[in-house]
């Protein structure tokens, strides 16, 4: 899915976004200097377990400090470490820089668990519409829906302690 087919599929389906673009940021800090606060902003983690067989993209409030010892537990996976460039491109289409969770649409094997910080249950928040280059302000209630659709698996999680997950 291209920013465009994005755009588009939200229109269809009546969700409301905005969407405000910049130079291209790469980090969370690159993002706090150019991006407004019109939602909560958030960080993109595109995990696999020990043994490359479960992929996990996280998206978490931009100061969650995501314990990898725990999540796994709380995921029911295996350790869990950060997926190569390589692998990133595979399963989402994505470059590093570009993480968002509208990446799950390029996701056609259902292999990609989509984990929320519970914390952005019923929000505003903030993510790259597929490009690094714009970011779009959206609620989760409206955008939900779509994710689940998708058929991956969708769960909301505390990731600042060491709870289990909240299926959606």
């Amino acid at each position: 899915m291209t920013e465009d087919q994005l755009y588009a599929l939200l229109e269809q389906r009546g969700i409301a976004y905005e969407t405000y673009h910049h130079e291209a940021v790469r980090t969370v800090a690159e993002a706090d200097l150019l991006v407004p606060r019109l939602g909560i902003p958030t960080k993109n983690l595109f995990l696999r377990d020990d043994k490359k067989r479960q992929f996990f993209l996280v998206v978490a409030h931009e100061d969650t400090q995501v314990d990898l010892k725990h999540l796994h537990k709380q995921l029911g996976s295996r350790r869990l470490s950060f997926a190569s460039a390589e692998m990133l491109a595979d399963k989402l289409g994505l470059e590093q820089g570009s993480v968002t969770p509208f990446g799950i649409f390029n996701d056609a094997a259902h292999e990609v668990t989509l984990v929320f910080d519970e914390r952005l249950a019923h929000q505003r928040f903030d993510a790259h519409p597929m490009v690094n280059t714009a970011t779009m302000f959206i609620e989760m209630d409206d955008v939900l829906p779509l994710f689940e659709e998708q058929g991956n698996r969708v769960v909301f999680c505390d990731l600042t302690c060491q709870t289990g997950p909240a299926a959606q």
